[in-house]
């Protein structure tokens, strides 16, 4: 089983939907040699992210639209057509011969043959539609978005924000840890692994995190078994900062929406082992996972309960002094760490505004007076950012706004949005309110 077939039967599977993208590599790509296992990462999710591209240009070459072609056919001339134009290590011969023996039948190998040579002789074929006729369609085949999604960055941002914000998506994404500063620090942990050979360094903005240079499997790094970091990207490691924690004597956090457990653990950690934090989320079946994550990390401050965030928990209710609310969400912003979710139909995004105010109006039971309650989403959505906040502001006066500071970075009215060009994370908003009233933290 080499890595191109692997990838071939992995891509068939994904668009079948059988699973998502991020879990569709199997535990059996372990057991292929490492430069194998990372040549399938980079082909598989590599043709996920850019199917719409490469689309665009087997109907260029065939004159007919990818989807007339078989799932198998398809995916065949994908994979080929991603070699040539993206992948510049690879040797166009072996990208088209090594391509073309994975056909099924000698008509299948004919056909990818002539698209791949099509494709190297005429590379004026494959350009996207001309930019002054229709933005959105030049950018949407350029980059490998929908429409919908093109058009909606084009409506928030204007065209020249809107494109680096979508060519910052297609870059590799970082794999960020957070320094678990209970057991050691950044400066101690980022020299063991450079005397390991591990290429790592500082995060921009969080002041506990690390890039990792190249793809690495967390698991194999000195330090992962004794609990001295774990996997966070720098937003969410922003996000916990604005809560203020740092310092607050015996606080009392709940964590609304805590799977899969990164924010919950950067706030037990900034609590240094006092007060308690409660870590609650609908589905019961990923709470181990908190447990284990904790367990492993030395946390024995942060509990975990099965609860649906739209109903409070009464014996909480009025005395946490903070609150972190972060919400179900339509992921606009980690369009680069998850490739298939820009594949998605927009109609279901219409009904998250509602779920989010549902959440956080129950979120809001929680503080004490003075409390702080944080609200956040993975998403470059104002209808499920900015409108979301303003409505929760009309319907509880005993809130107010309050600006805060993440990492390096300070908010304007109460908000903050990460961009990723422009801060070099996941795009992510955040939003701080205060409970009026005395009794404060």
């Amino acid at each position: 089983m080499t890595a191109r077939r692997l990838a071939l039967i992995l891509l068939c599977r994904w668009e079948e939907g059988a699973r998502y993208a991020n879990l569709s590599l199997p535990a059996s790509a372990e057991t292929l040699p490492e430069q194998e296992h990372a040549l399938l990462t980079a082909l598989f999710y590599g043709c996920v992210e850019r199917s719409l591209t490469l689309d665009y240009c087997i109907g260029r070459i065939t004159r007919n639209p990818a989807s007339a072609l078989s799932l198998h056919t398809r995916n065949l001339l994908r994979l080929g057509l991603f070699q040539l134009l993206f992948m510049q290590g690879i040797p166009a011969f072996a990208a088209v011969s090594e391509t073309v023996s994975l056909g099924m039948h000698t008509g299948e190998r004919a056909l990818c043959n002539a698209v791949l040579r099509t494709a190297l002789r005429t590379p004026d074929l494959l350009r996207p539609p001309p930019r002054e006729k229709n933005p959105a369609r030049y950018l949407s085949v350029r980059e490998s978005f929908p429409l919908w999604i093109v058009r909606h960055f084009l409506n928030c941002y204007g065209e020249e924000e809107c494109e680096q914000i979508l060519s910052a998506f297609n870059r590799p994404p970082a794999l960020t840890l957070r320094v678990n500063t209970q057991k050691t620090d950044r400066e101690a942990l980022l020299r063991k692994w450079q005397e390991n050979g591990v290429e790592a360094t500082y995060t921009t903005h969080a002041p506990t995190g690390i890039h990792l240079a190249a793809s690495v499997n967390p698991t194999r790094l000195p330090g992962f078994a004794e609990g001295e970091f774990f996997v966070q990207d720098e937003a969410s490691q922003l996000a916990v900062s604005a809560l203020g924690i740092a310092g607050a004597a015996d606080a009392l956090v709940v964590d609304c929406c805590a799977c899969p457990g990164g924010k919950s653990f950067g706030a037990a950690i900034e609590m240094r082992g006092c007060g308690s934090l409660y870590a609650m989320d609908l589905h019961a079946s990923k709470l181990p996972l908190i447990e284990e994550g904790a367990a492993r990390l030395g946390l024995r401050n942060l509990h975990t309960s099965q609860r649906d965030g739209r109903t409070p928990d009464p014996a909480l209710c009025g005395r946490a002094t903070h609150v972190l609310c972060d919400v179900p969400c339509s992921g606009l912003g980690v369009l680069g760490k998850k490739p298939d979710l820009r594949y998605r139909p927009a109609e279901g995004l219409a009904a998250l505004p509602k779920l989010q105010g549902e959440i956080l109006s129950a979120a809001a039971c929680y503080p004490r007076a003075g409390g702080v309650l944080l609200y956040s989403t993975c998403t470059l959505n104002t209808a499920e950012n900015e409108s979301v906040c303003s409505e929760f502001l009309k319907t509880h006066p005993e809130y107010h706004p309050e600006d805060f500071v993440a990492g390096d970075l300070v908010s304007g009215n109460g908000m903050l949005t990460l961009l990723p060009h422009r801060h070099g994370c996941d795009g992510f908003f955040m939003a701080r309110f205060r409970r009026e009233g005395r009794g404060g933290i």
